[in-house]
């Protein structure tokens, strides 16, 4: 008995300290930048969607929400974040900056349920197939 309270308790430890997985749903990269959209795995709780770029080992976020995001594309030099209405999604970004590293964030609101629904899993990074 003792030993399976304590199995139980250094388990528990031990998974307490694990660094999160990124999932990564959809890496774009051009000469220039690179998008990646992503969360973080978490075994009891959900982690919203990060959007971000990089150039030249500087990141940012530029956009951070739960249940909304269907897509984020790169056209020229406009980044789209591909957005479902936010009836029962959760926004944590306040403001997102119209533009970033020369180029012009567009928030578009077309996103169907079907689109979100259809999104990929990801993957986590690394290699290995994120669930």
């Amino acid at each position: 008995m003792n030993l399976k309270l304590l199995l139980i308790i250094v388990g528990s430890i031990l998974s307490c300290n694990q660094k999160e997985e990124k999932i990564v749903i959809k890496k774009i990269s051009n000469d220039d930048i690179t998008i990646k959209w992503y969360y973080y795995s978490h075994i009891t709780n959900n982690s919203p969607d990060i959007v971000e770029v990089e150039k030249r080992s500087t990141r940012k976020e530029v956009y951070k929400a739960e249940g909304i995001i269907s897509n984020v594309t790169l056209n020229e030099h406009n980044i789209i974040i591909k957005l479902v209405e936010p009836e029962n999604g959760i926004v944590y970004t306040k403001d997102v900056n119209k533009e970033l590293f020369g180029y012009k964030i567009v928030l578009d609101s077309t996103g169907t349920f079907d689109e979100y629904r259809l999104k990929p899993k990801g993957i986590k990074e690394g290699g290995s197939l994120g669930f």
